[in-house]
């Protein structure tokens, strides 16, 4: 994509991101952990909090986006809704300047919009926010940081699935079975290698109560680092769809073909869902943009 043809956006730039090449050799350390450097949260709504200091943020969004949201204040005021089972699970935060929301759980917080025996904090931005409709085009980039207090699904076992969701585009019938993309953080061990670890992203069409999937590994998860997503798709339940993914300026994912269940739309989730595993967890949110012009792969947090 050449620098004219970009739709070029950039919130603060802070020191402490994971730049495009340190992110593909983390991911490939198998450590988790290689070249993470941590940053820390300040919360900014007035409930308590670790007490990191005070910082400045100075988000700046670019014009002629369809959407943006920075969380300059609250996540009501972008239009997002909440699903959680105490209210004010999702608090406002700080991150070295960049202003987020932490989404967080605590165990029981189960049986939520659906989510059974599974626990939830997840942020929605309706069908009509979010344009998830048949033949719509987009960009799209948001960013995720796993903080210190994020707790890793435990491996499964023969009998069990553990799981974990940090970002969707759920299909509009909410009727159950799979979205149609998903960023998964899956346990970072597996009991055989079909089972998926760490980030992945998943794409499923066809019947949604048994979807034809493509799935792409991003890496294991890596704490206190950006992950800047951005995402070119094509809504469309036909052979014509298409979604294209990078991870901080690096393409990973290329799919060609259907990205909607026929009939319907989607809309996109900022997600802390996960199996029941016993602990509280936590992941922060940052900057979602949506555009009809291409945006630049490489610009983020």
């Amino acid at each position: 994509m050449s620098s004219k043809s970009c739709f070029k956006f950039r919130l603060t730039t802070i020191a402490l991101c994971l730049a495009a090449a340190s992110l593909t050799a983390a991911c490939g350390s198998g450590s988790g952990e290689a070249g993470a450097t941590e940053v820390d949260a300040t919360r900014t709504d007035g409930t308590t909090g670790s007490p990191f200091g005070n910082t400045t943020t100075t988000a700046a969004v670019p014009s002629g986006v369809a959407f943006a949201c920075t969380f300059e204040t609250s996540f009501y005021d972008c239009g997002f809704g909440e699903h959680a089972k105490v209210p004010g699970r999702a608090t406002m935060v700080n991150v070295a300047g960049v202003n987020a929301v932490r989404l967080h759980t605590e165990p029981g917080d189960n049986n939520v919009n659906g989510s059974g025996d599974h626990e939830r904090n997840d942020l929605i931005l309706n069908q009509s926010r979010s344009d998830g409709y048949e033949g719509k085009e987009h960009w799209w980039a948001h960013s995720v940081l796993f903080p210190n207090d994020y707790v890793d699904p435990p491996e499964s076992t023969l009998s069990t699935w553990n799981f974990g969701l940090v970002a969707d585009f759920h299909d509009t019938s909410d009727a159950g079975g799979q979205a149609n993309f998903q960023v998964m953080a899956m346990p970072r061990t597996a009991i055989s290698p079909d089972r998926m670890t760490g980030l992945n992203f998943k794409i499923s069409y066809g019947n949604q109560f048994s979807p034809n999937t493509h799935v792409v590994p991003i890496g294991p998860v890596v704490r206190n680092v950006w992950y800047n997503f951005v995402y070119h798709v094509k809504w469309t339940s036909g052979s014509d769809g298409y979604f294209d993914a990078w991870v901080n300026g690096v393409q990973l994912m290329a799919y060609r073909g259907p990205t909607l269940y026929a009939g319907q739309g989607v809309y996109l989730k900022l997600a802390n869902y996960h199996t029941a595993f016993g602990q509280p967890t936590s992941g922060i949110h940052a900057r979602v943009i949506r555009s009809n012009t291409p945006l630049d792969v490489s610009a983020g947090l």
